[in-house]
């Protein structure tokens, strides 16, 4: 009779675990990445290519041929799957982007334009800017002559259309991509012969970028990873740390050194060297080249209706087992099925609570950021933190320094207020945020007002003790 009690007890338990296992295939199914997307941006596509997490070796080994100085060895793990676009970002694209956004860079806004090619080599003229390089294009030439801030601006764009986070690569997810899996000095091959079949360089490309997907791409699929233009990565440009590192990314510049972002993938100017997985270039944020350009990173999951649809081949349903029969709708309802739909429904009831009470908790961790004007305020999530501004600061370009995985970081975004919040990227959840400075186009009254019509915060010192001990702002490096 105890035994009968007891197997009563545990019926409610089996069956909610039996559901459960029965439910798990079709949600670690439904969870599966899809292996490339298209985003569809009115009138151009944006394709993107699924790179998995993994290990690899980054640099190169000493005996490589031209081989940088800046290349050391070192194991490096990927956490985290992404999302990279097949493509440089193309002129059809920047195109949609400018038209939608009406966004100048700043070769466009700026005094003295960019360098563009006057038929010997790259100079500055004011005509020189990404619709007019010094050389023909289509809609399918990499956009070039873009600033590293250009291709931000760019990335937030796409994370605003689509509610899907888009940032520039890391220099280490993009050499993860680029190598797929090799560990030569091209994806291709090690001879020189290898850069040929896989990108436009200086002895192949004339005067000029090429159409992008012309040449052989990797095993992933990703084009033009060598050649044709050079590619903005996140990173502050300076000598990797020694040692094993996961995830890495360089935050701020070396002491001592000029500021300078990472480019990857050499370009149309230069010679097969520079086309090397391992080839590292550097350069002001503020360049704008006729052979830079950029290709974006986007997570994996969208946090709002997005505008992506898995570009996956369809595939025919298998076909019935010989000898098995086709079974109608009202008999397949077994004590199984009925089993896992009932304990589905509790989980997914379990679920629903608990988001609602992580939204609610959330809401209420929003914090002010020290330096800020009031209303100013973030919320640490996921790999990033939520901005929320008052109205009047719509314009205003935030200009903060965060700690994010023990580094600190400093980046600028433009304000843009809304009911929900604004997404910001910073590779991980911060643990402290101040504000540095914040160029305000509107301003309430009893704000206070610094140099050039900009906020200063009036207190240097963060509320963290962590970030009390980092060397206070200095200004950003000026463009031309």
């Amino acid at each position: 009779m105890q035994l009968r009690s007891d197997a009563r007890h545990l019926s409610p338990v089996l069956a909610l675990a039996t559901a459960v296992a029965l439910l798990a295939p079709a949600v670690a199914q439904a969870a599966d990445p899809a292996p490339a997307l298209a985003i569809d941006l009115g009138g151009a596509q944006l394709d993107l290519v699924l790179v998995k997490a993994g290990r690899f070796r980054q640099g190169s080994p000493p005996t490589e041929a031209g081989r940088g100085d800046d290349e050391a060895l070192r194991d490096v793990t990927i956490r985290r799957d992404f999302y990279l676009g097949k493509f440089p970002v193309t002129v059809g694209q920047f195109t949609r982007f400018t038209a939608d956004s009406g966004y100048r860079t700043e070769a466009e806004v700026g005094a003295s334009g960019g360098f563009g090619f006057d038929g010997q080599g790259l100079s500055q003229r004011k005509e020189f800017t990404w619709r007019t390089p010094g050389f023909p294009q289509t809609d399918m030439h990499p956009v070039t002559l873009v600033t590293f801030k250009d291709a931000g601006e760019f990335a937030r764009w796409l994370t605003r259309k689509t509610g899907r986070v888009f940032d520039l690569p890391t220099e280490a997810q993009w050499e993860l991509a680029y190598r797929a899996g090799t560990q030569t000095r091209f994806y291709a091959g090690n001879d020189d012969q290898s850069a040929a079949a896989i990108g436009w360089f200086k002895g192949n490309a004339g005067s000029g970028t090429k159409p992008v997907g012309q040449r052989q791409p990797n095993a992933l699929g990703l084009y033009d990873m060598s050649g044709n233009a050079y590619e903005w990565c996140r990173d502050w440009y300076g000598p990797y740390a020694p040692g094993p590192a996961v995830d890495p990314e360089q935050t701020t510049p070396p002491p001592g050194d000029k500021p300078r972002r990472v480019l990857r993938g050499g370009s149309w100017l230069k010679e097969p060297k520079h086309l090397r997985a391992a080839a590292r270039y550097r350069n002001d944020p503020g360049s704008r080249n006729a052979d830079n350009g950029f290709r974006v990173i986007a997570a994996l999951e969208a946090s709002a209706p997005a505008a992506a649809t898995p570009s996956t081949p369809s595939t025919p349903a298998a076909p019935l087992l010989a000898g098995t029969r086709r079974t109608s709708p009202s008999s397949s309802w077994s004590t199984a099925t009925i089993v896992a739909f009932v304990g589905g429904g509790l989980v997914l009831a379990s679920a629903l609570v608990g988001l609602v009470g992580l939204v609610v908790h959330g809401a209420s961790r929003r914090r002010r950021i020290p330096g800020a004007p009031p209303g100013v305020t973030f919320r640490p999530q996921g790999d990033g933190f939520w901005l929320n501004a008052p109205p009047h600061l719509r314009g205003s370009t935030l200009h903060y320094r965060c700690l994010v995985k023990g580094a600190l970081r400093r980046a600028s975004v433009p304000i843009e207020p809304n009911p929900r919040g604004q997404f910001v990227y910073t590779g991980g959840a911060p643990s402290a945020l101040e504000v540095e400075q914040l160029g305000a186009a509107a301003w309430s009254a009893g704000a206070p007002r610094g140099a050039a019509g900009s906020y200063r915060s009036r207190d240097r010192i963060s509320s963290s003790p962590d970030m009390a001990v980092v060397a206070p702002f200095r200004g950003y490096p000026s463009a031309y």
